[in-house]
């Protein structure tokens, strides 16, 4: 999920006239890694998110695990 406002930099051409497959790794890589890079941010956000709701979630479904069962047995 990539952000609009999200640009990757731009890459420095080959200094000769065809890019030599070095070049052309170097460059994928790089552009790779960008990539990557730019999606850490969203993914700990979601992670962040992720933990909040389990955190309030697990606690409240086990309270009302336990009133249920008080009601039942009593």
């Amino acid at each position: 999920m990539r952000s609009k406002r999200t640009e990757l930099a731009r890459m420095p051409e080959p200094q000769g006239s065809t890019p030599t497959v070095g070049f052309r790794l170097r460059l994928m890589v790089a552009r790779r890694a960008e990539e990557i890079l730019a999606e850490v941010a969203p993914t700990l956000r979601r992670i962040r998110t992720f933990l909040l709701v389990v955190t309030i979630s697990i606690p409240v479904f086990i309270v009302a695990l336990v009133v249920v069962g008080w009601h039942l047995a009593h």
